[in-house]
């Protein structure tokens, strides 16, 4: 039975990673097409094609490390995105049209693997929710490390219509992250904007 509920935990990690990592680069693929077409400019095109080019080769990384864990069930989880490279999702959001402000304070490489791993696959799905639901619109990203604590908010501007409760695989994933951690994770409208805020415990 042990076993069986680590695979089934395995399972659901590697579902999440592929629904965070191709779901982005999906979104991205079809923001950056469709701003392409209607913005009849060739040099705009190039930059959007460079913006695909990197993201689906991003997201093929990551399909083919996790394909090789299923193949190869005593392999361990390596080379998975840390906040560290947070940049990259920055600059891919950027490209698909969004004005990202980002404040990244604190000793990020010192933040614990795991607790880094899975802070950065909330970030990558909280702006993939931005470009999906709301577009290009700004964006305000703050990342911090302090008093035993990742902090990691996202905001943008709210004016669709109120999400289903509980609706969503992607908040839904965002939640589950965070309680394995032992942090806290809320999402909703706030003060005109749509939030994304999250407390994760470093030790």
């Amino acid at each position: 039975m042990e076993e069986r509920a680590e695979q089934l935990l395995e399972r659901t990690r590697i579902a999440r990673e592929l629904h965070d990592s191709i779901g982005h680069a999906l979104t991205v693929a079809v923001v950056q097409a469709g701003a392409a077409r209607a913005a009849g400019d060739p040099a705009f095109t190039e930059r959007a094609l460079d913006a695909i080019e990197e993201t689906g080769r991003a997201a093929l990384e990551d399909l083919e490390r996790v394909l090789g864990v299923l193949r190869e069930s005593g392999r361990p989880v390596g080379g998975r995105p840390v906040l560290t490279d947070a940049g990259r999702l920055l600059e891919s959001a950027r490209a698909s049209g969004a004005t990202v402000d980002a404040d990244l304070t604190g000793p990020l490489d010192t933040v614990p693997g795991p607790v880094s791993r899975e802070g950065y696959r909330i970030l990558q799905e909280a702006l993939t929710n931005v470009l999906r639901h709301a577009g290009a619109v700004p964006v305000r990203v703050r990342v911090t490390v302090e008093d035993g604590t990742l902090g990691l908010e996202v905001r943008n501007p709210f004016t669709g219509p109120m999400p289903a409760r509980g609706r969503g695989s992607g908040l839904r994933g965002i939640r589950e992250r965070a309680s394995l951690l032992g942090g806290k994770a809320h999402t909703g409208p706030d003060r005109g904007d749509w939030r994304v805020r999250v407390e994760l415990p470093l030790g």
